[in-house]
This record gives structure tokens, sequence and C-alpha cells, in this order.
């Protein structure tokens, strides 16, 4: 008799946490975020449905590949310190060869003209110089010419309707990593560019956020009636879906960021909370989160609409990657503000399928990126060797200035800097403030007209200097960085990674050997196009070549990708790669059982293949 009262006990409480959760989202505080609920739960069905098996992958004889470990001061397990490709770089070293430059004795990396790479300093995009600004649009403009801008698009894409990118604790750093890889891009064109953030903050404080500046020729661009974009820099984009122009349709639903949200960001204290289950099913011991970062995000999406609104095609509009850049912002300010800094690297959300879809788990691996888990997102690496952040707008009654001629302060209550109104937009409620660009308010509107001179903090008076201290000598502030824009051809990504893969090749392995050769012999089996010679053998292949010789890369878990790419610098030019390979066995290694179809093991540090640093064929 005893027992009944437990099991009552148990059943209604049971009851109770899945009462919790409405996988309907009716729970949803508003229209809006019901939407945004709806939406991420259809990718969560559809990633849990394409949770699938994975095959084996066995190379056709010899086993061993690259291992890429840089004697470098970062963290001993920090990847990224050596890579063959520059958008797997974690450090600033990795990156030299790849834009041509060398390592100075100081430790920099000096670049053809003499000015060295630094680390990418992300500003506002009103922030930025119009120089900074122009470069950046020019460097977009040539990434979308050669091909690369809707190649990194068309990956958004992939993942767009389901994957561990969306819908779950994988989004922010799946995001931070794919940001990091569009940066890298930018930068091969322009060393000294970065991907701006931008803070609609400032956006929502005005009557109608569609009369912002943002949203000029001399930003992202005006659109025609329709919402198609025809003017500004980003003008008749063809998109990934063949249509002529990006589109946009200016808030119709959703909202900007506000002050608010992003406080409640901030204040959280629990990681559960901010890298958030946003679709948990019944059972799961954490409700939706709605002030999530993934929910908030969302409603600038919606905002924006036409391309930004869907998952699948928001990569189109380049003002997606500053959008992304200020989610990266929020999350890196809670970082720095709730977290030691060896925490930020280890502290994940639990692995809970009635939380989250299996590819949010921390050691899934980041599809597509080749060789990453979703931990990996969590590295210190971003913010410590490849880019920071430039501190948000600011003003203040005693200065009242954003420190843009696009931005101005409003000193109402609290000081906070406002995005200007572009010309016939509406200003009534900043009446007295310099809140036109270009022009001045009038009966409501901006007009053009003269605008009230910038503010300029008074001089202070001279001081006259103590007696026997030598004065400072006073030095001309340094000229801003020159523009530098390379023409140099893009990095092909197109390498064997093993020196018999054309033997095998020949030996009709790209077709019996599918799997392995597509992943390690690429070139080969002539899926992709090397940029290289490929009938002298006796040639760097890479770029990094003579990097890696210095750093004992030729032999080692290293040797085999050396040995195919780089036998100059390994001094292997007296030996032909097809005498080594007429020794090796070329039969595949024999595949598991059950059709080569591996059951998956519990993920966990000590089994998970993607937490290696290297990969082994």
């Amino acid at each position: 008799m005893r027992r009944l009262p437990l099991f009552v006990l148990f059943a209604i409480s049971l009851h109770y946490v899945n009462s919790q959760f409405n996988t309907d989202c009716s729970d949803a505080p508003n229209p809006t975020m019901r939407n945004v609920c709806l939406r991420l739960r259809n990718m969560d069905t559809r990633a849990r449905a394409n949770v699938q098996q994975q095959n084996d992958v066995w190379p056709p004889a010899m086993p061993g590949s690259p291992v890429w470990q840089q004697p470098v001061p970062v963290p001993a397990n920090a990847r990224g310190q050596i890579a063959t490709h520059p958008y797997e770089c974690m450090t600033l070293l990795c990156l030299c060869p790849f834009f041509g430059g060398h390592m100075a004795p100081d430790g920099n990396c000096m670049l053809a003209n003499g000015s060295p790479l630094a680390m990418a300093y992300r500003k506002e995009y009103r922030m930025m110089t119009d120089n900074e600004r122009q470069r950046f649009h020019n460097a977009l403009n040539m990434l979308k010419r050669n091909g690369e801008y809707d190649r990194i698009g068309s990956e958004h894409q992939i993942v767009g309707s389901g994957s561990g990118a969306h819908s779950g604790p994988g989004f922010l750093p799946w995001h931070r990593e794919y940001l990091k890889r569009f940066e890298i891009a930018l930068r091969l064109i322009d060393p000294g560019m970065f991907v701006p953030y931008f803070d609609s903050v400032m956006d929502g404080y005005l009557e109608d956020p569609r009369d912002s500046i943002l949203f000029s020729n001399e930003f992202i661009g005006e659109t025609d009636f329709n919402g198609f974009v025809i003017y500004g820099p980003f003008a008749y984009w063809r998109t990934l879906e063949g249509r002529p122009y990006i589109w946009r349709n200016l808030g119709q639903e959703g909202q900007l960021f506000s002050e608010f949200q992003i406080n409640q960001v901030l204040q959280q204290t629990n990681i559960e909370y901010v890298m958030a289950y946003t679709v948990p099913l019944p059972g799961c011991p954490y409700p939706t989160n709605y002030g999530a970062l993934e929910y908030t995000h969302s409603n600038i999406h919606l905002w924006l609409g036409g391309d930004m609104k869907p998952p699948v095609t928001s990569a189109n509009d380049p003002i997606f990657y500053m959008h992304h850049s200020f989610v990266d912002l929020i999350w890196e300010m809670w970082r720095q503000l709730r977290q030691p800094k060896w925490v930020r690297e280890m502290a994940y959300t639990p692995d809970l399928p009635q939380c989250a879809n299996e590819q949010h788990f921390s050691y899934a691996p980041m599809r597509p990126f080749f060789n990453l888990a979703n931990r990996d997102g969590l590295s210190n690496s971003y913010t410590d060797q490849m880019y920071r952040y430039a501190p948000r707008a600011s003003c203040s009654l005693a200065t009242p200035t954003c420190g843009s001629q696009y931005l101005f302060c409003d000193t109402r209550g609290f000081p906070h800097c406002v995005t200007k109104i572009k010309l016939g937009g509406l200003c009534g409620r900043f009446l007295g403030f310099d809140a036109c660009y270009m022009g001045q308010c009038m009966f409501g509107r901006c007009v053009p007209g003269p605008t009230p001179p910038p503010f300029r903090p008074p001089t202070p008076p001279p001081q006259t200097p103590a007696p026997f201290v030598q004065a400072v000598a006073v030095t001309a502030p340094p000229p801003p960085p020159p523009t530098i824009t390379t023409t140099r051809r893009p990095f092909v990504d197109c390498f064997n990674r093993n020196p018999c893969c054309e033997n095998w090749a020949r030996q009709g392995e790209c077709t019996s050997n599918r799997a392995y050769m597509a992943t390690y012999c690429r070139a080969a089996c002539s899926i992709c196009n090397p940029a290289y010679n490929v009938t002298n053998e006796c040639i760097n292949r890479h770029v990094s070549c003579q990097q890696w010789l210095g750093e004992g890369e030729c032999t080692g878990n290293s040797q085999m990708f050396m040995q195919e790419n780089c036998r100059q610098s390994c001094n292997l030019c007296g030996r032909r790669k097809q005498d080594q390979c007429a020794r090796t066995p070329s039969r595949p290694r024999p595949r598991s059982q059950n059709n080569g179809v591996k059951k998956p093991a519990k993920t966990s540090r000590r089994n998970n293949p993607f937490r290696r640093r290297h990969f082994s064929s």
C-alpha cells in the first residue's frame, strides 16, 4: 500500500514535466516567436530524421596521412596551427604562407608590401571609415565574381534545413567557425579587411527602422518597389537559386535587437540558457528559453525578410554575415563576463537526446567542416589569434558624439547612439538632434539642408610643465594603413593526401573504393582541378611546404602528405613515387561486417574521432 503513493507522485511529476513542453509552440509569448519556434522545430525534426549511420572509409593500401602539429606559443591542444587550407587555420602563423608572407625574427608575419599581417578588428558597419567600407564592398564583390561567395553560401544552404547548425546548442559555435572562414576569404583578397558587425539596436530606436542610413546606397543598398536590391554595392547579385537580385522585405514581421534582449543574455549564469535547447522535447529538464540568442537573432532575420527569412537562402545577402558578427559579439561578451578563460573551452550543454538532436552533441561532427566537432567552436583561439571586436558605439552627456558621421547621440534618459536617418525618412521623434544624414528634420521628415557642426570636446587649457621635467616629444598620429588589395589567385584546395593516389587511380580505385578516394585522392580522381603542374613530381605543390620543412613535418605522421605535395622541400626528387607505390599492396582493407555500416558508439572524449587533431588514412 505504501508503494501506491510513490507511483502516484511519480506519475504526477512526469505529467508536470511533460506539461512544460508544447511541441506545437503554443507556449510562445507572441505570434512572431511562435512562428520562429515552429521553424526551429521543423529544422530539428528534419535533422533528427537525417541522423544516419556512417560507412567506414578504408584506404586502398598504405595507412597514414598528415598530422599538423606546429610548436607555436598557443595551447598544446589547440587546433589550426598547421593547415592544408587557409580556412582551417587558427593562428596568423598558419595563415602566413597563404598570404605570400614570411615570418620575421620578431615573430610577425610580414606581407610582400612590408606591412604585418594583423588580427582582424571587427568594427560596427557604420563605425568603419569610408575607405574601409569601400574596401569591404570591393572585397565582397571580388569574392562574388570569383565564385567563392556562392560556394561559402552553399555551405549554409546545406545546413539550413536541418543540422547541428540550427535549433540547438551547436548554433553559436557552428556560426563562429563559419564566419571565421568567410572572414579569411575576404582577407585573402584584402589582408586588412574584417567582417563588420550590424548592431541593429541602433536602428530599432527609429520611428521606422527602414529609414536607417544602413539601407542606403552608401551601405547595403536600396531596393525597388518589389524589394529587389537593384541599387548600391550589391545591386543585381545573382542568388544561389538563380534570381538576378537579392530580395529584402523590410519590417513586415519580427523585430530588431533591443538593449533589453542583449542584457537578458548577459544576465544568464547557466550555459544551458545561452547555448540553448531551443526546441526541447517532452522529458527535457530545460524548458524553452524564448530569450535565447537563437530566438532573438531569428527576429532580425524575419524583420529583414526576403532572402534573409529562411536559413537556406539567408547567406545570399551580405548583411547575413554582419548580423551574425553581432550575434558572435554578444556571445563573446557573455563568455568574457560569465566564464573564466579555461571554462570557455570546456563548458558545453549536456548531450541530452530529449533536449536536442544528436547533431548538436558536443563531440558530434561540425558538418560540413572537415574533421571538426561542435565543441571545437568553443576555442579561445578565435578571439586570441584570429579576430577581436571593437567596442559598440557609445556616448555620454559630457561627450555627446558616437565617433561616426552616420550615428548621433540621443542624450535623453540614458545617452545612447542611434543610426542616422536617410533623406525622406521619419525624424519627428528626434527634433533638436542631428538625426538626419546630410540634411535636417522639418515637419517630421529628413530633407536636404545644413547640418549642425559636429560636437568637439573643449580643448583643455595648457598645463605649465613642472620644473626639471623633460617635456615628452609629441608625435603625429600614425597614418592610416595603406589599402592592400591582392590580385593573388584564389587558393585551390585540390591535393592528393598520399603519394600512391595516382597509382591507385590507375587501378580503378576511384570507382571501387569511392568513399576513401573522394576524401584523400581528390586530384587523382579528377574530383577537382589542381592549380599545380600534375606532370612534375619535383615541385612544392602547397604554399606552406617551406614552413613545414622547418618544423620537421617531412617525417612522422605528416610524411604521406609531404611526400606527395612537398617533394622539393623534403629532398625527394631523386625518388620516383611510382617506385615506392609499386611495392605497396593495392587492394583495399576489408570492410567491417554488416556491409561496411558501423553501429554508432556512445560519444565520448575517448572514442570520438573528431576530437583528434589529425586524421588517418
